[in-house]
């Protein structure tokens, strides 16, 4: 009987000693140093539904219920005018925070980046960083970094590197303060692509600002990304592009060759070494292919110029001119990324680079929103890479990001990219990760681990089966000490057939035990890569 009233007293006292949540309309925010408010609205919003899209594919949301804080800021003295968004859900909260990220040359996506993470019970924050200019361009033009004189605006530059993650966090946490009555228990980031660039730029420049970074397919070495991604634009500008169906069939042939070194034939790749596949495009040629956007029932034939140009684009830049351009196209990657066609009136087949890329070299490189960069020529290409060195390297690239006052923190960083990813190869990854192994010893497992999806594209894109819980993944390794070895992954087939992967810790890699279903995880092993 003791025992029962003690229970009941102790729940007793957390019920009514509990804090008190404030009402949505009253919340205000404290003078943040370095930032001007320029105004400020809260709003209940009941019933909110969305359906999500790529690149993130996560589960619609229904029904949400939450207090809609929506923030304006600029910095004093500068030349920006800043949206912060922040969810505070009406019910039900976690306990925990959680920033999201942006994609391409956008700081981060309101109206749908915290919508997921509202419905798992997290407050959560989403900002442009100012790059929609007042809510009247486009992030992906990159209008955003040219002020009206045709100067590099800086201000707007340094929030999409890495300041409007700090100011949007701190926002976010002091209103889930001051609404809840009690600050978040534990602040995770999570992002994609260019959020995946700020997560580990959050984790190197702000070590104490979140306990753990959630990083998919991270845009590293951004200003040499803009390089790769437009090497096989430049190519088809002075070659015959070929509709995408041709590089629809050499896709298929390089996983078909490519395939079955990880012993089994299932159509993903599980090796991430670019070199250990070295596929012979001239084994193509004289081939025909049915092209539907042709419109016509001809079938075209593959030229010996296509696969020249399938090579240069598997190859990647010359090494000669651009050592630091390492790779090319993974083996297994669409094509659609960085090489996509687009067929015009039935005949005309045109490039179709990656709309951000266009955006960065006509504003950032040439600093003319009319550059055509249908004409660039080779040299051109060379000329806007090394400016886009000499510009931006210094404040975009990674080279120099330093995780350790982040590891010394405690935080914990959790990355995953496939191995097919047709915008941002795995090996830039990996690479980074090895540099920091270097650096740390035995010391980089503790706080930071990559894992590799064969088959998976873009963040989530691509056929190969998606890490299935990679935020409670972090959650348990941060709040209960449980790091994860494997990450759990699964995919619908197009003949209805689920495939699940355990995927590995990298530097591991996934083979196939050589028994046993191959669309089942459990006939897969994680193995020390040979050579």
């Amino acid at each position: 009987m003791l025992v029962y009233l003690t229970n009941f007293f102790i729940a007793w006292l957390a019920y009514f000693w509990q804090p008190k949540q404030q009402p949505c309309g009253s919340l205000t925010l404290p003078h943040i140093p370095g930032v001007d408010i320029i105004s400020m609205t809260r709003q209940e919003v009941h019933n909110y539904s969305v359906a999500t899209s790529p690149p993130y594919n996560l589960a619609d949301v229904h029904n949400l219920d939450f207090c809609n804080v929506s923030v304006t800021l600029t910095h004093p003295g500068e030349d920006d005018t800043v949206s912060v968004s922040v969810w505070l859900p009406l019910n039900n909260w976690n306990g925990r925070f959680q920033a999201t990220g942006g994609g391409g040359l956008a700081a981060g996506i309101i109206g749908l980046a915290p919508a997921h993470p509202v419905s798992q019970g997290y407050a959560t924050a989403a900002t442009d960083g100012g790059l929609t200019l007042n809510g009247t361009s486009n992030p992906q033009t990159g209008a955003w970094i040219l002020r009206p004189d045709g100067s590099i605006n800086t201000a707007l530059l340094l929030n999409f590197a890495h300041r409007s993650i700090y100011d949007m966090t701190i926002i976010g946490k002091t209103l889930a303060e001051r609404f809840y009555g009690s600050p978040p228990r534990y602040s995770y980031w999570s992002g994609c692509s260019t959020g995946g660039r700020q997560g580990y730029f959050a984790a190197a420049k702000y070590p104490n600002l979140f306990d753990g970074v959630l990083a998919g397919a991270p845009a590293l070495n951004f200003p040499r990304l803009i390089g790769y991604m437009f090497w096989p634009p430049v190519h088809m500008f002075h070659s015959a592009a070929p509709p995408q169906c041709v590089f629809d069939t050499f896709w298929k042939a390089i996983i078909d060759e490519c395939d079955p070194l990880d012993g089994a034939t299932d159509g993903l790749i599980s090796d991430y070494n670019p070199q250990s596949c070295p596929f012979n495009p001239e084994t193509l040629v004289g081939h025909t292919v049915t092209c539907p956007e042709m419109g016509s029932d001809s079938p075209v034939t593959i030229t010996a110029q296509h696969a020249t140009l399938v090579k240069q684009i598997l190859q990647g830049p010359d090494l000669q001119d651009h050592p630091d351009l390492w790779t090319g196209l993974p083996p297994g990657a669409s094509f659609r990324g960085t090489a996509n066609t687009q067929v015009i009136n039935g005949s005309i087949v045109r490039p179709v680079p990656f709309f951000p890329i266009i955006g960065w070299i006509k504003n950032f490189v040439y600093r003319d929103p009319d550059y055509n960069v249908f004409d660039m020529t080779f040299d051109d290409f060379n000329t806007a890479y090394r400016l886009t060195l000499d510009g931006y390297n210094g404040i975009l690239g990674s080279d120099d990001l330093n995780l350790s006052e982040f590891r010394r923190a405690g935080g914990k960083l959790l990355t995953w990219h496939g191995l097919a990813d047709e915008l941002i190869p795995a090996s830039w990854t990996n690479a980074f990760w090895e540099g920091i192994d270097k650096t740390d010893g035995a010391d980089v497992d503790e706080f930071y681990r990559v894992f590799l999806a064969p088959g998976l594209g873009h963040c989530s894109a691509g056929h190969g089966p998606k890490p299935v819980d990679l935020l409670g993944a972090l959650v348990r390794w941060v709040e209960e000490g449980i790091a994860p070895d494997r990450l759990s992954a699964a995919a619908v087939k197009a003949d209805g057939k689920e495939v699940t992967r355990e995927l590995c810790r990298y530097p591991a890699t996934l083979v196939y035990d050589g028994h046993g279903d191959v669309n089942d995880a459990g006939s897969f092993s994680c193995r020390p890569r040979e050579g």
